[in-house]
């Protein structure tokens, strides 16, 4: 087939060239793409312009700490122990501007987070893969259309994702010096202060989402691990100072949960009803699941055994009361010891609704999101197509110099952060369980996308 020319690089100038130019296009089509669906889509679709009632409790948090109320959702409230304190204290800003500002305000500070892993996402792809790689996966990033729905609303979501492709790549570069495929000279100030600087970013990811403290702790010690392994100085000391620098930052945060509620609780508490929520959410996990009309942490209460409603017992999805917390966590622990293989088979379900969540559909106990359906299948198609790209993309390359070690490491972080995930919650429509995955996704698929293009004869001068 002859080869066709598509492009008109002297006239085209949305192709970023450098990190640089990644960031301002990625920040640019968030920022104007988000701005359209909240100022066009939400009116014309008749939604309501606040934030509602279904975000998490985040705004409400900052607004309360920005008012001096402490950290509740309500002022007189109880203290809150199921909600990390990062995002919250990022949020204060925002509850400076009056109501109708708020979320112009918030798109414009998460489309320059989202800006930023545009650029991570360039940096990395150029380094690991080249930079044909690198500009088609950050247009595979732009080209997600869930990143636009969480940029527009007050949850975690792109923080979480900016801080994990940010420690990641910290602990990812001085993974491959270790193995000899980084040959990048470091001066010794320098050494220190990206060993200071993974310790920062794994504590402000831990401190953003209760279940991200395994991440950082588990990545860090895997790490340490292969660096004992292969005696390797630099890397032991690397990993040693960056978790001593995570304890530090987190510490005072874990301090004031002993002092509030008596408990050791590192980060955030939730983990057993939102163990039980996953549990309720499919056929054959508990003997009676979710029922029609039913609110899943309603179910959640009825099967745990613990009397009392969503409305009086919780508080954005949390408990109000650390007794009852104690209390599920038990229940946790009880259900799986007594049921290994319905816990296993709960797994499969969410690894697949992550990211697939139309093949659900048979194993549901109720469908949650039954006016979403376009919604899923259309989630389910971009992440099929993504997946299947990134396989494609993980094939080594000897004329490259692309050997099984940078795939390996790109799947290696979307593994460890999706994985903690898996035995509690399930789907949710903004992603967030798996969006932490799909920096690393985008540019394993942007691999594979360029080799369709290679096979088809197709090439792309400005590339």
């Amino acid at each position: 087939m002859p080869n066709r020319n598509i492009t008109r690089r002297s006239n085209l100038r949305i192709i970023p060239e450098t990190a640089k130019g990644a960031f301002w296009l990625s920040f640019c089509a968030f920022f104007v793409g988000t701005m359209f669906i909240i100022l066009v889509i939400i009116p014309v679709k008749k939604i309501p312009y606040t934030f509602g009632k279904t975000h998490d409790g985040y705004i409400q948090l900052a607004d309360n700490l920005r008012q001096g109320n402490g950290y509740v959702f309500e002022k007189g409230g109880p203290p809150v122990f199921h909600r990390a304190p990062m995002y919250p204290l990022l949020l204060v800003p925002v509850t400076f501007f009056p109501e109708y500002l708020r979320r112009p305000v918030l798109v414009l500070i998460q489309s320059l987070m989202a800006g930023v892993i545009g650029e991570l996402i360039f940096k990395i792809g150029k380094h690991l893969f080249g930079r044909r790689t690198a500009i088609m996966a950050v247009f595979i990033f732009i080209l997600n259309p869930w990143v636009y729905f969480d940029i527009k609303n007050p949850l975690t979501t792109i923080t979480q994702g900016l801080l994990y492709i940010l420690f990641a790549a910290l602990v990812g570069s001085e993974f491959l010096f270790m193995l000899g495929r980084d040959s990048t000279a470091t001066s010794t100030t320098k050494l220190w202060l990206r060993r200071l600087a993974i310790g920062v970013a794994g504590a402000a990811l831990a401190l953003t989402h209760g279940i991200t403290l395994a991440v950082t702790t588990v990545l860090l010690l895997i790490f340490f691990i292969f660096a004992v392994i292969r005696r390797n100085g630099r890397a032991i000391k690397t990993s040693i100072t960056a978790a001593i620098t995570m304890v530090i930052l987190i510490v005072p945060w874990t301090y004031r949960n002993w002092v509030v509620f008596g408990r050791f609780i590192p980060i955030a508490g939730g983990g057993g009803l939102v163990y039980f929520n996953g549990n309720t959410h499919w056929k054959g996990i508990m003997p009676e699941p979710q029922r029609e009309g039913e609110s899943y942490i309603d179910a959640s209460l009825r099967v745990a055994g613990i009397e009392g409603t969503e409305e009086t017992l919780t508080h954005w999805k949390g408990f109000k009361d650390i007794k009852l917390e104690d209390k599920m966590n038990a229940k946790m622990m009880e259900d799986l010891r007594a049921h290994p293989g319905a816990f296993a088979k709960k797994v499969l379900l969410n690894a697949v609704e992550y990211y697939f969540p139309a093949l659900t559909y048979p194993f549901l106990a109720t469908d949650f999101y039954k006016g979403l359906r376009t919604h899923k299948l259309t989630i389910t198609i971009y992440h099929l197509a993504l997946w299947v790209l990134a396989l494609m993309g993980s094939l080594p390359n000897k004329r490259e110099n692309i050997s099984w070690v940078e795939p390996v490491l790109m799947f290696a972080a979307v593994a460890l952060y999706a994985i903690w995930y898996l035995p509690f919650a399930t789907f949710i429509g903004h992603c967030l369980y798996a969006f932490g995955t799909i920096p690393f996704l985008s540019i394993l698929a942007a691999r594979g996308l360029i080799s369709i293009i290679k096979v088809t004869g197709l090439t792309f001068q400005g590339l």
